[in-house]
């Protein structure tokens, strides 16, 4: 018991120290598309109060999220040892020209391109089932409801959230990869994970280019995510993918939006959430009454 609470309290720290890392990217990079969504915007500016939100929720889900994300992480690690989930675990250290400073780039490529298609592979699925899981959609549809898309809409999310991703997004160059034997993989693994946090920031931001629109559907920009987040019927369930279209295509989830095609964002249903009371103890109210109605429709008498 001893040796589960060092490795959880490990974990939680750790999960503290990564989503404050993110955390701060995003706002050390937010002047930046600040000014990018004032000279290239979608839709009008979001005003100061719906930043602030944002913010409220991103900062509450840094004290919030660790301790739930840490406990999934866990179990997940535990039930993969259990279960003898292949693992490769090829030592980084191999990837390898005998140079130190190509071998950080090197070994950055490779883990970057594993982790960005494994990834996306993983999250697709994941992301898929939010949607279509009503349990799973009361902790997402918080992220859907900013009617307003901008940079910060990235971390507008349930403070579970984190748990759900750390397990999906694990199943990448941890099953490959053995990055304890080169100490210069660290810088390798730190710049294949902050590339595709900054491109996810920028999917989310209220901006068009245009000329960008050429790469769907290879590649993941911004109007293909902003489908993504329509609150019309057309585009409900479209564009999940993060960086590689080619799983929407393959899946049949794939929605190529013509040119002057950015409808309004939110919650198809018109529902608002306006303060972090309601986004971060909405989907508890919603699994009550998930329960409620659940028990109400059952025949008298039956037990289960």
């Amino acid at each position: 018991m001893q040796e589960f609470w060092s490795q959880y309290i490990e974990l939680a720290t750790g999960t503290f120290a990564v989503l404050a890392v993110a955390y701060l990217s995003l706002l050390l990079s937010w002047p930046i598309f600040l000014l990018v969504e004032k000279f290239k915007p979608v839709t009008q500016y979001a005003s100061r109060s719906q930043y602030a939100l944002n913010w409220k929720i991103t900062c509450s889900n840094l004290l919030l999220a660790p301790p739930f994300a840490a406990m999934i992480v866990l179990f997940a690690v535990s039930l993969v040892n259990y279960s003898g989930l292949t693992q490769l675990r090829i030592p980084t250290s191999e990837l390898s020209v005998g140079i130190p400073f190509l071998d950080v780039i090197l070994q950055g490529i490779v883990i970057f391109f594993t982790a960005v298609f494994l990834g996306d592979f993983w999250y697709y699925w994941w992301h898929r089932a939010q949607h279509k899981v009503p349990f799973l959609w009361e902790l997402h549809k918080l992220h859907h409801s900013d009617e307003h898309m901008n940079s910060t809409t990235i971390y507008r999310s349930h403070f579970l959230e984190p748990a759900g991703q750390a397990l999906v997004k694990g199943l990448t160059i941890g099953l490959i990869f053995d990055v304890t034997e080169a100490p210069e993989t660290v810088l390798a693994i730190v710049a294949a994970g902050l590339l595709p946090v900054l491109w996810d920031y920028f999917i989310h931001a209220n901006v068009r280019i245009d000329r960008l629109n050429r790469l769907m559907p290879f590649f993941s920009v911004p109007q293909y995510h902003w489908i993504h987040h329509s609150k019309m019927p057309q585009h409900q369930d479209k564009n999940f993918a993060i960086w590689l279209p080619m799983f929407d295509v393959a899946f049949g989830s794939y929605y190529r939006p013509s040119v002057d095609e950015y409808p309004a964002s939110g919650l198809s249903s018109g529902e608002k959430i306006e303060s972090l009371w309601e986004a971060q103890t909405g989907p508890f109210s919603a699994w009550l009454q998930m329960l409620k109605n659940r028990y109400a429709r059952r025949p008298r008498g039956q037990i289960s």
